[in-house]
């Protein structure tokens, strides 16, 4: 297959480029590295040495000859160029990673809030309109966040359920509630993505994903193909967050009680769930007038059973690590009920590849060989951005 991977200097997309890359598909990565400017505002950089772009991209070409492309481009602000390169592409499939992907960068203030809107916004759109001119057979694989749904008092399905109401039935979109400006454009995304599949006919996998969490997977074999791993309270997800916490000797910080339900996914399996959504466009069984909707995770826990596996496993490499519960910053329920429903991934053939503590031990390994750079990052764990 030919496939664009929006993003591909990120966390995930650099991983799930590899993947694609080692399954013998051809791969067109664009990326502005947003990434790297945002993370060097929050005063922060990877907990594990990331290798610049051009030694990235010399590294993809050398392991995959004449399977990997690139061209350094913001999707938000070259529409006509874009377009030219699906023309020129011709692609099966998108993979849109190129995201602002933090909540707490949102909510800093009024012009990040804008911002992120525009950019996950615009982007997607921009993606839309070339599938519609250069490539209406193509497939789009977007990420959104398990966070659109927010935490009903119900089972939370993959897209669609069923209302019964005055006596009429119908199949409609599960409601959405968003806790972040951030949220708020994953939902803006996903509603795009319904509206143009009813209007113009074009194939969404919208992939409502867990947090992710892992620091490497198979395909990275040399220091050239690691993929970035932050630490801040931006751009860390938790897992990171609390793991660095361990490793710098400082308090794993628990926002109020700790008793938030999450749902989590490592690494691999995220892009093992990702390289078969690409592989395997919607269908009409799984999907609804060519838009389907993904559940993406693996298993989910309480933020603070999270934090007694990493005070257990780092216990093991004789690190004693404390828990400390600080105010919450956010305007969240900290007590609620969640259960996600998980059944189109494992119809595709998806199968758990590892678990949170096997995990979680490679994550403190990896972290502890990078001590010193760690600790100097210390400054970034504790929350500076509030809701209110």
């Amino acid at each position: 297959m030919k496939i664009i991977v929006a993003g591909v200097d990120g966390y995930i997309g650099f991983a799930l480029t590899q993947r694609l890359l080692s399954k013998g598909h051809e791969v067109l990565g664009i990326d502005c590295f947003l990434r790297r400017k945002e993370v060097d505002e929050m005063e922060s950089k990877s907990a594990i040495p990331v290798a610049d772009w051009r030694d990235r991209q010399r590294a993809l070409e050398a392991e995959f000859e004449g399977h990997f492309s690139f061209v350094e481009m913001d999707i938000t602000q070259s529409y006509d160029r874009l377009r030219k390169l699906f023309k020129e592409f011709q692609p099966d499939t998108v993979a849109n990673l190129a995201q602002q992907p933090s909540p707490a960068y949102s909510m800093i203030d009024q012009s990040h809030a804008n911002f992120t809107q525009i950019n996950n916004v615009k982007g997607f759109n921009n993606l839309a309109w070339c599938m519609k001119k250069e490539a209406p057979e193509s497939h789009m694989v977007t990420i959104g966040t398990m966070g659109e749904w927010g935490y009903p008092n119900v089972s939370i399905p993959e897209g669609f359920f069923r209302v019964e109401r005055e006596g009429r039935k119908d199949i409609l979109p599960f409601p959405k509630q968003a806790n972040s400006f951030y949220h708020v454009s994953k939902i803006q995304t996903s509603d795009n993505a319904w509206f143009l599949a009813r209007v113009w006919e074009l194939k969404f996998t919208d992939v409502m994903q867990g947090i992710v969490y892992g620091s490497r997977t198979r395909e990275m074999n040399k220091p050239e193909l690691r993929t970035r791993l932050d630490m801040d309270e931006a751009f860390g997800t938790f897992v990171h967050r609390i793991c660095a916490s361990a490793i710098a000797g400082h308090p794993i910080p628990l926002y109020g009680s700790g008793k938030q339900k999450r749902p989590f996914l490592p690494l691999k399996d995220s892009v093992q769930c990702l390289e078969l959504l690409v592989e395997n466009p919607p269908t009409d069984d799984d999907s609804i007038m060519g838009y389907r909707v993904v559940n993406q995770l693996h298993e989910w826990y309480s933020l603070d059973e999270v934090a007694e596996k990493v005070v257990d496993k780092a216990s093991e490499i004789g690190i004693d690590v404390q828990v400390e519960h600080i105010e919450n910053p956010r305007i969240e329920k900290e007590i609620h009920h969640f259960e996600p429903e998980v059944e189109k991934l494992p119809n595709l053939g998806y199968e758990p590849s590892t678990t949170m503590d096997e995990e979680i031990e490679i994550l403190l390994s990896d972290l502890n060989d990078n001590t010193e750079r760690v600790e100097n990052l210390g400054h970034v764990i504790e929350p500076e951005v509030k809701w209110r």
